[in-house]
C-alpha cells in the first residue's frame, strides 16, 4: 500500500511541470490527495514548495525571454500607403520615409479671334517628391523633403527642411525653425495632394511660399495662431544686395469641428520687405503643363514693400463640402502710385461615394482623403464631384497685368489611401488686359497621383 501510496504521489509532483497543472490547479490536487490521505502533511509540503519553486523559476526564465525578446525587436517597422515608417517600442524615436508623384496631361482650345497659339498641349512630371520625417525624444519633430521635378515657380532641390519642438507645458504649442511655408492662406496650408483641383486658385499669385525662418503656432481643437519672421528662400542667392525678409500670420478659429462637420473661419496677413528685391505677380490659368501666364504684373523695381491681407471660410456637413478665399496685397512704391491687387474664389464639393472631406486643427487645414471601399478589396473607391470659381485682378495705378475670370469643373477618384485620378475642366470665362486680353480658352487637364 506505501508502494502504491509512493507512486501516485511522484506521479502527482511529475504532473506539476505540466502546463495544464499550474497555478491553484495543482493547489487544489495537492490539498485533495493529502485530506484522501494519500499523501502525508509532510509529502504535501515538500511537494506543494517544490511545485512554487519550480512556477517561480519558470516565470523568470519567461521574463528573460521577453525581456530578450523585447530587446531585439526594439523597433516596429511598417508600411503605410507604400511608405515606410519605423518607431522605437518606447515611442521615442521615430521615422518615415515618404514622397509624392504628380504626372499631369492637358489639352486646350483657345479663341480663334486671337493671333497665334499661346496654350500648348502637352504632359508634364507636376512633382516627384521623397522626404523624410519624424520625431526625436517624442517632443524633436523634422522633416527633409526634395523635389526631383520642379514646376512653375517651384525650382528643383529643397522644399522643406526644418526642426521644430512641442515639449511645453501649453497644449499645443510649439516651434520651428528651417525653411518652410509661411503662414498664410488656407488653400497654401492645404497639402497639394490634399487639394481639391490639379492646381490651386487664380489667388495663388498671392502666395507667401517658403522662406528660411523661425515660427511659433499653438494648434488646438477649435482655434490656431502662427506667427513667423522670415528671410528669403532658400534657392535664392543674395549675392552683394540685402535679402528680403518678412513677417507672416495666420489665425483661425472652429467653432464646429467634429468629423463630418466643420466650419471653418480664419484671418491671415503677410508683409515683405523687399530691400531693394524686384516684385512680381503672375498666374497661370490653373494649369501648369504649358507654363504660360495669362497674368502678369511683369518685374516691379520701385516696391519697398508690400502687404498682403486674406480672409478664409470653411465647411463641411457630411459629403458636401465647401470653401472661399480673399486676398488682396497693396504696393509701397517709390516713384508712384500704390497699386492694389486682389482676387477671390468660391469651390464646392460633393462625395458621389458618402465620404466626408477630413480635416486636422494641427495647421488647421483639408487632409487626404480615405476611401469608405477600397479598389482592391471589393469597392470602388471614393468619388468626388468639385466646381470653383475663381477671378483675380493684377491691373492697377498704371500697371495692367490683367483679370482673369475662371470657372473649373472637376472630378476626382480615391481608389485607396494615397492614390488619386483627378480630371479638371478649366474654362477661361474672360480676360481683361494684359498681353492676353479678350482669350478665352478651354482647358481639359488629368492627373495620376501617387502619395505615400
Amino acid at each position: 500500500m506505501k508502494c502504491k501510496k509512493l507512486a501516485l504521489a511522484l506521479a502527482v509532483c511529475s504532473s506539476f511541470s505540466l502546463p495544464a497543472f499550474a497555478g491553484s490547479e495543482l493547489t487544489t490536487l495537492l490539498m485533495l490527495l493529502h485530506e484522501n490521505g494519500t499523501i502525508s502533511k509532510e509529502q504535501y509540503q515538500r511537494v506543494l514548495a517544490e511545485a512554487q519553486a519550480t512556477e517561480q523559476k519558470t516565470t523568470q526564465e519567461k521574463q528573460v525571454l521577453q525581456s530578450q525578446l523585447d530587446k531585439a525587436s526594439k523597433v516596429e517597422v511598417n508600411l503605410e500607403k507604400g511608405g515606410i515608417a519605423a518607431a522605437t517600442r518606447d515611442g521615442d524615436f521615430t521615422a518615415k520615409v515618404g514622397g509624392r508623384m504628380q504626372l499631369d496631361a492637358a489639352w486646350s482650345g483657345e479663341d480663334s479671334s486671337n493671333s497665334g497659339s499661346t496654350l500648348g498641349d502637352g504632359t508634364k512630371l507636376r512633382r516627384a517628391r521623397f522626404y523624410l520625417k519624424g520625431t526625436v525624444y517624442k517632443d524633436w519633430f523634422y522633416k527633409f523633403e526634395y523635389d526631383f521635378a520642379g514646376s512653375g515657380d517651384t525650382k528643383k532641390g529643397i522644399t522643406d527642411i526644418w526642426l521644430g519642438y512641442n515639449g511645453f507645458d501649453m497644449e499645443g504649442l510649439s516651434v520651428k525653425v528651417g525653411h518652410f511655408r509661411d503662414p498664410f492662406m488656407l488653400q497654401d496650408a492645404v497639402s497639394d495632394n490634399d487639394t481639391q483641383f490639379t492646381e490651386r486658385a487664380s489667388i495663388d499669385a498671392f502666395t507667401a511660399g517658403r522662406h528660411i525662418g523661425v515660427m511659433g503656432s499653438v494648434d488646438r481643437k477649435h482655434w490656431t495662431a502662427a506667427v513667423g519672421v522670415f528671410g528669403d528662400s532658400a534657392s535664392k542667392a543674395g549675392g552683394s544686395d540685402d535679402e528680403g525678409w518678412g513677417t507672416a500670420g495666420r489665425v483661425t478659429w472652429m467653432p464646429v469641428n467634429e468629423t463630418g462637420s466643420l466650419i471653418h473661419l480664419g484671418l491671415a496677413a503677410d508683409y515683405r520687405s523687399t530691400r531693394g528685391g524686384d516684385v512680381q505677380f503672375k498666374q497661370q490659368p490653373e494649369t501648369h503643363v504649358s507654363e504660360v501666364n495669362f497674368v502678369d504684373t511683369g518685374a516691379l523695381t520701385d516696391v519697398d514693400s508690400y502687404l498682403t491681407l486674406g480672409a478664409e471660410l470653411a465647411v463641411v456637413q457630411g459629403a458636401f463640402s465647401a470653401q472661399t478665399e480673399y486676398v488682396r496685397t497693396t504696393l509701397d512704391r517709390d516713384l508712384a502710385s500704390n497699386p492694389t491687387f486682389d482676387g477671390w474664389y468660391a469651390q464646392a464639393g460633393w462625395f458621389l461615394t458618402g465620404e466626408s472631406r477630413p480635416y486636422t486643427h494641427k495647421g488647421a487645414k483639408f487632409k487626404g482623403v480615405t476611401p469608405n471601399n477600397v479598389v482592391g478589396k471589393g469597392g470602388i473607391g471614393a468619388w468626388e464631384l468639385a466646381l470653383r470659381y475663381s477671378t483675380i485682378d493684377l491691373s492697377d495705378s498704371g500697371i495692367i497685368g490683367g483679370e482673369m475670370d475662371n470657372v473649373t469643373l472637376g472630378l476626382n477618384w480615391f481608389p485607396a489611401p494615397g492614390l488619386r485620378v483627378s480630371a479638371n475642366y478649366i474654362k477661361m470665362l474672360e480676360m481683361n488686359g494684359g498681353v492676353y486680353d479678350n482669350e478665352e480658352a478651354d482647358i481639359m487637364q488629368l492627373r495620376a497621383q501617387w502619395g505615400f
